[in-house]
């Protein structure tokens, strides 16, 4: 297993949180995720198999922004990071 991090745009709330959490966690190789609304920031546990991108797109898929860059201020509100307009 390895560890994903990245910073989730647009959450206000735990809700938010526990949503982008649910969208992550159905993908398959992840096995977990630990999101902060407040600091804005996702942790995912997965299997190396597990391509970045196929979670950032399931966020993004669940209406939120993803700073993959891992940069809080960064101009992107969503972020591709290849490469980063930052």
């Amino acid at each position: 297993m390895h560890t994903l991090e990245f910073l989730v745009t647009g959450m206000v709330c735990q809700g938010c949180s526990h949503s982008v959490e649910r969208m992550v966690v159905a993908l398959d190789g992840v096995e977990d995720a630990a999101v902060d609304h407040r600091a804005g920031t996702a942790s995912v546990t997965c299997a190396p198999r597990v391509a970045p991108e196929a979670v950032h797109d399931a966020v993004r898929d669940g209406g939120f922004g993803v700073r993959a860059c891992g940069n809080p201020d960064c101009a992107c509100d969503d972020c591709h990071c290849q490469p980063c307009a930052c």
